[in-house]
């Protein structure tokens, strides 16, 4: 009992220090110009990032855009209420002139352009990998890395930016990553862990609040 209360002790003197690293790290992760006027905003679907995938490695690409399907169901509900923001469909995307699919960043500009938008979203996704298991108990836990870029339409400046890479651990391994998703003592899903880390960073952009 003795001993229990010595390390339930060390925690509390160790986690403020802890926690101050979590917040160094959320900062590190986020890019924020200063901000400039913008009135509408173009929400591109989310695609596979810009990476090298072997051609036989299916899988990995499977993945990647099962985690692009994932966001964009996403943005779209938390999207729904916000006047000024409205999600790009494909259909727009392929009626776009002289633009073709790859360099997603020239593809955002053109569509703010073509589409009369001030700057527009862009989402890449680098991992998304389920999780292997259950609530409770997994043989590998989900892991997902993706990232946000908002730029303007008039010049392609990139006006704010975040990332997320996670794969969440267990609990006593890793506390702050559990503080971070709000998954207390269970295991996330993919999908999970991607709505957690997508809502915080579209949170704290200034250019994406409601009216």
């Amino acid at each position: 009992m003795k001993k229990f209360g010595t390390i339930f002790i060390s925690w509390l003197v160790i986690l403020p220090f802890v926690l101050s690293l979590s917040c160094t790290r959320m900062m590190q992760d986020e890019t924020v110009k200063e901000l400039v006027p913008v009135k509408s905003i173009g929400v591109l679907p989310a695609q596979p990032a810009s990476i090298t995938v072997q051609p036989s490695d299916t899988k990995t690409m499977k993945q990647l855009e099962a985690g692009a399907q994932i966001i964009n169901t996403l943005l779209l509900d938390y999207f729904r209420d916000h006047k000024n923001v409205r999600l790009i469909s494909q259909t727009e995307l392929e009626s776009l002139q002289g633009v073709q699919a790859g360099n997603h960043l020239f593809v955002a500009r053109e569509a703010g352009r073509q589409l009369g938008y001030d700057a527009v979203l862009v989402t890449e996704v680098m991992r998304y990998q389920a999780r292997t298991g259950s609530a409770y108990a997994v043989d590998s836990p989900a892991s997902v890395a993706f990232s946000l870029k908002l730029l303007t339409a008039a010049n392609s400046q990139v006006i704010w930016s975040a990332d997320f890479d996670q794969t969440q651990q267990p609990l006593f391994d890793n506390i702050l990553q559990s503080r971070t998703t709000g998954s207390g003592f269970r295991w996330l899903t993919a999908a999970e862990l991607t709505q957690a880390g997508l809502t915080k960073k579209l949170d704290r952009c200034s250019y994406l609040q409601k009216d």
